[in-house]
């Protein structure tokens, strides 16, 4: 969850990711699903070898109470976030090979300079270190739910690596992880020369929709929420066709 900085409307900044926080919670089925990203990105991270990890957009999740070595971030101060981060500029606030990992769920899209954050990654990361994400991912059916219900705007040109609007949350390009990671192999090759895509794995087959997301509480009961999700994770048949999410993996290559 980023914007272009700065911003002169902190307050409300602060005051929405508070709100976005207390919503997640109070949605069982949102809950369990941001359970479940969490899993699926830690998955990816084994804390024995990548100790030294980022989360970016920390401020309405909670990642760091299943992850305590996390270091969360947002772009602004926030209660219990330890780092303020531009994430387009990574190289300006960790020193090169600092980190082991960054993450985050449902940001990528949300970035005006997407390549700055890639490029900086390079440096930041260690040989060997990761960047997980989850994002949205257009899939055969998966992609109507963006295009045609999902608020968040689309760029339907896999070269147009940027985004529209102007905001924390309403600048936004939601094609924008599946144009740069699933559909401009060579463009980032020549991009990235040390960064490698390991994984790009679509899951979650409505769910999202299904428990209303931030802007409404289908209240399903937390036990049916559980199986749901569980369920999900079980059946793997469809993700490549309805899929909503993916799960990209991006390693900095091992020097030679």
């Amino acid at each position: 969850m980023w914007y272009p900085m700065p911003r002169t409307d902190m307050a409300d900044d602060q005051q929405e990711i508070a709100d976005d926080g207390a919503r997640i919670r109070a949605n069982p089925l949102l809950h369990e699903i941001y359970n479940d990203v969490y899993a699926r990105i830690l998955e990816e991270l084994p804390v024995d070898r990548f100790p030294r990890v980022l989360e970016l957009g920390s401020g309405g999740g909670f990642l760091r109470e299943l992850a305590p070595h996390v270091i969360t971030s947002e772009c602004v101060p926030v209660r219990g976030i330890a780092r303020v981060v531009d994430a387009c500029r990574l190289a300006t606030h960790f020193s090169p090979g600092e980190l082991d990992a960054v993450c985050a769920f449902n940001v990528f899209h949300h970035l005006p300079d997407c390549e700055g954050f890639l490029r900086d990654a390079q440096s930041v990361l260690r040989p060997g270190g990761r960047i997980v994400l989850i994002e949205p991912w257009f899939t055969p059916l998966g992609q109507w739910f963006y295009r045609g219900l999902h608020h968040e705007p689309s760029i339907l040109d896999p070269d147009a690596w940027t985004i529209a609007g102007v905001g924390r949350l309403a600048g936004a390009n939601s094609r924008l992880p599946t144009s740069v990671f699933r559909d401009s192999d060579a463009r980032f090759e020549r991009s990235f020369p040390e960064l490698r895509i390991v994984e790009r794995r679509p899951f979650h087959k409505w769910l999202y929709l299904f428990s209303g997301g931030l802007k409404l509480n289908t209240r399903v009961p937390r036990p049916l929420a559980r199986a749901l999700v569980a369920a999900d994770r079980l059946v793997h048949s469809g993700d490549e066709l309805t899929g909503l999410f993916a799960r990209i993996v991006v390693e900095r290559r091992l020097r030679s």
